[in-house]
């Protein structure tokens, strides 16, 4: 699908580079297929340097020849961005927007024309290649613009098609999730290092502890409340520590935690 089909990325910070640099290491692109733009010259100079990858700080430059435009950008600059490329883009080319917060009716608006447009919200760990990038599609979109959108994003992790009601929530929840998921970890290692093990050790200990627990959770397909069961077994030592994380309102602050994300998600395309 991705075949000498050509990409411009618009954007060039965190998550545009992971990008570049996952669609590059995984063999889904080839770097005459990429291009990026960014306002620093630095970062075009940067991405032609690392990876070969042509630049401009002309957003237009970088529109005109693509066929899938990649918009990497803080939403709270969106309408410049797009006001500046809105004359270069052609109903032909499908636009896919990472921008918390911005709707599939707002970009189509911006665009004026009925431009096929798919937002995408993944996240950090795309950077490994174990992220979660859930996708919703607009109305001039069609299966072959799904699919081109899945393959780009399969090679940072898994996809999910959902609709686009569903995107604050997401946002609140995967996008924002890892930031909540490392001060737990955070959290376990000083438990680790109270108790007399070395920082680096308890690290590490905590760390895989989470990755088998999160893959228990997807490839077992069992709630984890049983699997939870599973773990505490009668007058044990478990059971002790889970009273004392209802206790301290683990669950209840995590769940208030994801829904404050999902609010500032739907405020954003607001501002």
């Amino acid at each position: 699908m991705l075949k000498e089909k050509k990409i411009s990325v618009i954007g060039g910070g965190k998550m545009g580079e992971t990008l570049i640099t996952r669609f590059l290491s995984t063999g889904t692109l080839k770097k005459e297929q990429l291009f990026v733009s960014d306002k620093h010259e630095s970062r075009i100079t940067y991405f032609e340097k690392n990876f070969g990858v042509k630049g401009s700080t002309d957003n237009t430059e970088v529109v005109k020849e693509a066929d899938i435009i990649l918009l990497c950008i803080k939403p709270q600059i969106a309408s410049d961005v797009i006001a500046g490329i809105r004359e270069s883009v052609n109903p032909d080319q499908l636009v896919i927007s990472i921008m918390a917060g911005v709707t599939l009716k707002q970009l189509q608006k911006s665009f004026v024309l009925p431009l096929p447009v798919i937002r995408a919200m993944p996240n950090t760990p795309c950077e490994i290649g174990a992220g979660m990038t859930v996708l919703a599609s607009g109305n001039a979109t069609n299966g072959k613009h799904i699919q081109r959108a899945e393959e780009l994003f399969s090679s940072v992790g898994k996809t999910m098609v959902l609709e686009e009601k569903h995107f604050d929530a997401v946002t609140g929840l995967s996008a924002s999730g890892p930031a909540f998921i490392y001060m737990v970890i955070e959290a376990l290692a000083e438990g680790g290092v109270k108790c007399g093990l070395p920082r680096d050790v308890s690290t590490t200990l905590v760390a895989q502890t989470c990755l088998g627990a999160a893959r228990m959770v997807a490839e077992t397909n069992q709630h984890p409340a049983i699997l939870k069961d599973h773990v505490t077994t009668p007058a044990g030592c478990t059971i002790d520590g889970l009273l004392k994380l209802e206790e301290g309102g683990l669950r209840v602050t995590l769940i208030k935690a994801v829904d404050e994300a999902a609010r500032r998600a739907k405020e954003l395309g607001k501002e």
